[in-house]
């Protein structure tokens, strides 16, 4: 009997460090620093090759389509910016002057190789209330 017990419970033990183990790898290995564009360049060199997500506003003018499928284009925040290249899926709604986030590494030549491209949606609503003012003739 006692040998039957000492079986399930290292089986039991097995199933707990062997079920704590994978959570402990998924989530390290999926956490992403998010980082504004200023604290990205101080982190420098730490933050070379290491994946974060960066966002800022898409610069004017900036945006690069190559022949062979690639993005290039630049992104702010206040007055540092870095120059992003892109290979992938274009959201619909990216364009000059929208706020991107970017996933990927961060390059010593101020580059940035993302992964990941997401434009966040613009924020313009109006109140119904102000729409029926604005239809109204006086």
């Amino acid at each position: 009997m006692l040998k039957g017990r000492i079986k399930f419970i290292i089986a039991i033990s097995a199933i707990f460090i062997s079920v704590g183990y994978l959570i402990f790898t998924g989530v390290s290995e999926s956490g992403v620093y998010y980082l504004k564009i200023d604290e990205l360049k101080k982190g420098v060199p730490s933050t070379y090759k290491q994946k974060v997500r960066v966002s800022g506003t898409v610069v004017e003018g900036s945006i690069i389509s190559e022949v062979n499928g690639k993005l290039k284009f630049s992104i702010k925040d206040g007055s540092d910016s870095i120059n992003v290249k892109y290979s992938g899926i274009v959201p619909d709604i990216f364009r000059d002057g929208v706020e991107a986030v970017v996933e990927g590494s961060y390059n010593p030549d101020n580059s940035f190789d993302a992964d990941l491209l997401l434009a966040k949606c613009p924020t313009k609503y109006e109140s119904t209330d102000s729409i029926q003012k604005s239809k109204r003739t006086y």
